[in-house]
């Protein structure tokens, strides 16, 4: 006969029941995280810009990727996504322009992670800009890329793309932002490493923002913003990119399911005592 451990059982399915709920619980009170692009274009800059200008963008709040893309009087695109295993941000960004023109790019990403662990946690995240800046005639021109990056704590956060407004007007960093530059060069890289303490179960958002401008010349980061932790062990990301398309029940429907499962399980520990 063959003895069923159901006091092991009944701690199981309590456990998977309450990782359904906090799951659910945490998709459902995350606010402000996405993906956002957007690029311009104008015909006319001996120095400043005036006459023609083009614009698109694409993304917004909820949204995993984000591509634009423009071509009229010069060259600009960026793209804004989350890498499929580790739900980091990657934000590219490019621009070319010739003499008396102008394109711009910007790439935006929030994420926001839960310290789902039972202690204070120290996060080392590792940042790298790597892309090259030059100038394409003799005469004036004015060429560079910028990636900004912030750690704001809290879950709930107003979607607003564009890092000066965001960070210094509406929200509050818990340190202050970390911003890299490169003017000049071919295949830069510079590394940034940003340190602080998220306490057991605190959320904390990264906001990143990566730009390019060119005038006369080109701003090529195509070859990323990229992101990681040292140690992501204990971290939930509010935003979980799939490799393929997968059903998620509504959080209503996972309470049920949990509650369903606990209520079997006491029901059997019952008959057998």
């Amino acid at each position: 006969m063959k003895i069923i451990n159901m006091n092991k059982s009944f701690k199981l399915v309590l456990a998977g029941a309450l990782t359904i709920l906090v799951s659910s619980a945490n998709a459902s009170v995350i606010e402000g995280v996405g993906a956002y692009t957007s690029v311009g274009n104008s015909g006319y800059c001996p120095s400043y810009c005036s006459g023609s200008f083009s614009s698109a963008s694409d993304g917004g709040e909820g949204s995993t990727q984000a591509y634009s893309e423009l071509n009229e009087y010069a060259y600009g695109q960026s793209y804004s996504s989350f890498v499929s295993e580790s739900y980091m941000p990657l934000l590219r960004v490019e621009t070319n322009a010739a003499a008396k023109k102008s394109s711009s790019a910007m790439a935006w990403s929030v994420q926001n992670f839960t310290n789902t662990g039972l202690e204070t946690k120290t996060i080392d995240l590792d940042v790298n800009l790597h892309g090259s800046v030059g100038n394409n005639e003799e005469g004036y021109a004015y060429n560079y890329l910028s990636a900004s990056i912030a750690i704001i704590s809290g879950t709930s956060l107003q979607w607003y793309p564009s890092f000066g407004t965001l960070i210094y007007e509406i929200a509050s960093p818990i340190m202050s932002p970390t911003s890299i530059y490169i003017s000049d060069g071919l295949d830069v890289n510079i590394p940034e490493t940003i340190s602080f303490d998220i306490a057991a179960g605190e959320s904390f958002y990264i906001v990143s923002e990566m730009r390019a401008a060119s005038k006369n010349g080109y701003a090529d980061a195509w070859n990323t913003l990229s992101m990681s932790f040292k140690d992501s062990s204990d971290l939930q990301a509010a935003i979980q990119v799939a490799t393929t398309p997968v059903s998620v029940p509504e959080p209503k429907t996972l309470f049920l399911l949990a509650l369903c499962l606990l209520a079997i399980l006491v029901k059997k520990r019952d008959l057998l005592a």
